[in-house]
């Protein structure tokens, strides 16, 4: 991902506030919190449909070190380049400049020596350099990453000297951080900055020198020549052919006589014949240092440019786990199944979740769910999900051949409510990277489903408040109006709260299938073709209130058990109501009804039909167990009054959570 020099400079530093101050005093977790969830709102606006780390890191560093730089003066000043660092780079050439100027007056003003060991040092020195650059470029030395390692080190000395005074305070450690971060990613251009200050200032240094010369020819008259105590003429005369050899091979200038060297010895040479040496010299430097540095410096500043155009950061790099786990994450889920009916049941559980087709979480996590069919299939997702009634040769899309594949068995994760986290497991093992999000959304999706639960467990608390208030006295057809009106009530909100929709108005069950209900003892027994039974069904068809929970496929496969015995509820409960003492008895069984019309109505086209009669049985056992254990807890509790806090509520919640972690125990639940 490329970015500018100041953008990397602005990740960077947030990566140092956030990876130093880990107690979160300079800036508060929810303030990141914030700032992650305005970078994905805005990302989002920019038409983003999957957001990662590389579509918010720019704005969600920015918002952060803009908050940081707020409260701390030493923060908003490493958001800038250092002005210290400017100013040096443009004081060393100028410093180098007027180095060169006073470096003859060092010596004789009056006199040019041919044989002058500074400028031959300057000539030397440039010359070796040029042939150790020209072996560098031909073959990097790895002793070079010595230098570049202990440049960081001369950089924060410079930029932060304050931080050396205070090394434990929170804004130093933050400033060394930032230091080491920075000059990981900038090293290259550090040292082509570097460079291009070095070359330009020795060009400096030659120009002063070439200025110093000339300068000092307007007012001083030159003697000029050599003395040597070893070398005579030739000597002399063959040092300065090869010396001046550019000039005279590149610029055509007439090369010197042994004639014109004898007769310079001991500094003979002056006036007119001085200004050549002088020239010659000054030539030299320009076509030695001056010219070619000058050229490096240009290299450099092109080298520069081209590593500020090719700054880049890896959204993927382990620098960003933080902000990975802590930024929501957009998850696509590829759906394959053959079975219609488990397709059709299982949106309609994401639908009761999901908003728009998405579930959402808190924090901004988004998970979605596509079919292989249609125009989905040439979108890329994060994992597919098989079904196991998927055949194991069943072709998957192109597109996404290379997602993991997680296969799920229906009764691992959709038979059940309880069941439905083990989804959210699974794929956060499946998809590592996605772990947080993955846990908060299974914390959002849980959430949802216990606010249905409590919401089921009020409306199930006030039916058995509501039914067990009916007045002993009056008709049966009253009792069974009445009665009516509460179960339609208690119904409605179950199949709303569900995702069903209305309540179906079917027929009332035909005939028993060996359901079994309670007797007066509170013993199961088989509901056969007594009065009793037949008063049930007919009462419960006059009620409406029977639920035909056939759907296909998936389905109890038990409607007309469950439904006769809903309906052998209604007849117990009428006929209870005419007894006297029958109290506690009418109070267990429309607790026994109420408890299975939630069991029922809650898992309407999840359970499969070889399941359902097994699933049938055990509720109702299950269930005739659980409220003759916990009577006389529902008897005191329906005594104690709803206010101030209703003590139905935690006592149906383990009542019903108990069957229905027994009845899916060998699922997972």
């Amino acid at each position: 991902m490329r970015v500018t020099e100041q953008q990397l400079r602005t990740v960077v530093l947030a990566q140092a506030i956030e990876h130093v101050d880990t107690e979160r005093m300079l800036i508060g977790q929810a303030e990141i919190d914030d700032a992650t969830r305005s970078a994905i709102a805005a990302a989002r606006e920019r038409g983003v449909q999957r957001v990662d780390v590389g579509d918010i890191v720019l704005d969600r560093t920015a918002a952060i070190v803009a908050r940081a730089s707020g409260r701390d003066a030493a923060i908003a000043a490493l958001e800038r380049p250092s002005v210290r660092l400017q100013w040096l780079a443009r004081a060393l050439p100028l410093a180098a400049l007027l180095l060169g100027l006073a470096i003859d007056r060092i010596a004789n003003a009056h006199r040019v020596d041919l044989l002058s060991a500074p400028l031959l040092l300057v000539l030397a020195w440039n010359l070796a350099l040029y042939c150790l650059l020209a072996y560098r470029a031909a073959r990097p030395p790895t002793g070079g990453e010595r230098v570049m390692r202990a440049m960081p080190a001369l950089c924060h000395w410079v930029c932060a000297p304050s931080a050396r005074a205070g090394r434990r305070s929170l804004t130093a450690r933050i400033a060394a951080q930032f230091h080491q971060r920075w000059f990981a990613h900038t090293a290259g251009l550090f040292a082509q900055r570097t460079s291009g200050v070095l070359h330009l200032c020795a060009a400096a240094w030659a120009a002063g020198i070439a200025s110093s010369l000339l300068l000092r020819g307007l007012v001083v008259r030159y003697q000029f020549g050599w003395e040597s105590t070893f070398l005579d003429a030739g000597h002399v005369h063959a040092i300065v052919t090869v010396l001046f050899w550019p000039l005279t091979a590149l610029v055509g200038l007439a090369p010197f006589s042994l004639q014109d060297i004898a007769a310079t010895q001991d500094f003979a040479g002056e006036g007119v014949a001085g200004s050549r040496w002088v020239w010659m010299y000054v030539g030299l430097l320009a076509l030695v240092v001056v010219l070619p540095r000058l050229a490096l410096v240009a290299w450099a500043r092109w080298q520069q440019a081209r590593l500020t155009r090719s700054l880049r950061i890896d959204p993927q790099d382990s620098a960003f786990d933080t902000v990975r786990q802590g930024m929501p994450s957009d998850i696509l889920v590829g759906l394959q199944s053959s079975d219609a009916a488990q397709a059709t049941a299982l949106h309609g559980i994401v639908a009761w979740h999901a908003q728009q087709g998405v579930v959402h979480s808190a924090q901004g996590d988004r998970l979605r769910f596509v079919d292989a069919a249609g125009t989905a299939d040439s979108q890329p997702v994060d994992a597919v999900l098989a079904w196991g009634s998927v055949p194991g040769g069943a072709p998957v899309p192109p597109a996404w051949q290379a997602a993991p594949l997680l296969e799920l068995r229906w009764q691992e994760f959709a038979e059940s409510w309880v069941l439905e986290p083990a989804l959210f497991d699974r794929l956060g093992a499946l998809l590592p990277r996605h772990q947080p999000a993955l846990g908060r959304l299974r914390q959002a999706w849980v959430a949802r489903n216990e606010e249905r639960f409590e919401t089921s467990l009020q409306a199930l608390a006030q039916h058995l408040r509501a039914v067990a208030s009916l007045s002993a006295g009056g008709g049966a057809n009253d009792h069974a109006a009445r009665y009516a009106q509460q179960v339609q009530a208690l119904d409605a909100v179950l199949w709303s709260l569900h995702g069903h929709g209305a309540v179906p108005q079917g027929p009332a069950p035909s005939g028993p299938h060996g359901v079994p209900a309670r007797k007066a003892d509170g013993t199961a027994m088989v509901l056969g073709t007594s009065a009793g039974a037949a008063a049930g069904a007919a009462a419960g068809a006059k009620v409406g209130a029977l639920i035909d929970i056939g759907s296909g496929g998936m389905t109890l496969g038990a409607g007309t058990a469950l439904g006769a015995l809903l309906g052998g509820t209604t007849a117990w409960v009428l006929r209870s109501f005419q007894k006297k003492g029958a109290a506690e008895e009418v109070l267990r069984h429309i607790a026994e009804a109420a408890c299975t019309r939630y069991l029922v109505i809650a898992h309407q086209a999840r359970v499969p039909v070889q399941e359902s009669a097994r699933l049938a049985e055990r509720w109702c056992a299950e269930v005739t167990a659980t409220v003759a254990v916990h009577g006389t807890a529902l008897d005191g509790a329906l005594k104690a009054g709803p206010a101030p806090a209703d003590p139905l509520l935690p006592l149906l919640r383990s009542m019903l959570l108990g069957v229905l972690r027994r009845s899916f125990a060998q699922s997972g639940a």
